[in-house]
């Protein structure tokens, strides 16, 4: 179930940071499509109808192709709040890791952390832990 103090437009961010790890390495590959789903009702609600999960995905593409990575990555900052950049952070890289880790995703990751202002230690506590829970990535 979605969190009610979290708005629509934070939600659909956190879908868009999930895609923006997942398309790093220039792909979103089937395993990541099925993580992201997986996440989607968590995300956006298990209410939300389904139909509507692929135009959320859409138009966060069409942002990310519009903006380009830098200015994207900023819309994230503005969306996001404070006190879920580190959860929302975490979620897209579970994401980005089901098909194994390419080097643009980590990348990616620590780049996105650092814009939403995680502390460096904090950024490397979420990678060490979602490593370790995730069998595709030994």
């Amino acid at each position: 179930m979605k969190n009610a103090e979290q708005s629509e437009h934070e939600q659909r961010a956190e879908v868009g940071l999930c895609i923006l790890l997942a398309v790093a390495d220039g792909d979103i590959s089937e395993r990541e499509i099925a993580v992201l789903s997986t996440k989607l009702g968590a995300l956006l609600g298990d209410d939300y109808p389904a139909v509507a999960l692929g135009a959320v995905v859409d138009a966060e593409l069409a942002a990310m192709e519009e903006r380009g990575p830098n200015r994207y990555i900023a819309s994230l900052v503005e969306r996001i709040d404070v006190h879920r950049r580190a959860p929302a952070l975490e979620t897209a890289l579970v994401v980005a890791c089901a098909d194994g880790l390419a080097p643009e995703e980590e990348r990616m990751f620590r780049d996105v952390g650092a814009a939403l202002g995680l502390p460096g230690p904090d950024v490397e506590a979420i990678f060490v832990r979602v490593r370790e829970l995730l069998p595709a990535s030994r």
